[in-house]
């Protein structure tokens, strides 16, 4: 596989470079690797973490970010016969 870091991709390069350090590995394949790996298994916790009953609407509004919105709400009602 290729990815093109060239031209209008060349911010690219950063991000890999950025996530390679973050991850604590030494090529950007293996940051990207990393990257993969970490956004499966977070996904799968947060979607557990929003059903979880201590969450809150504002702790899931900070763990969302630009590509995943996590929304909380909390319903009560009363009904009388």
């Amino acid at each position: 596989m290729r990815i093109r870091t060239d031209g209008e991709y060349d911010w690219r390069t950063d991000l890999y470079d950025e996530t390679a350090e973050r991850f604590g590995v030494g090529t950007k394949s293996g940051g990207i690797d990393a990257a993969c790996e970490f956004s499966t298994q977070m996904l799968r916790n947060l979607e557990r973490a929003a059903e979880h009953p201590d969450m809150t609407e504002d702790l899931a509004e900070l763990l969302s970010t630009s590509n995943v919105t996590l929304e909380h709400r909390t319903v009560t009602g009363l009904e009388i016969d």
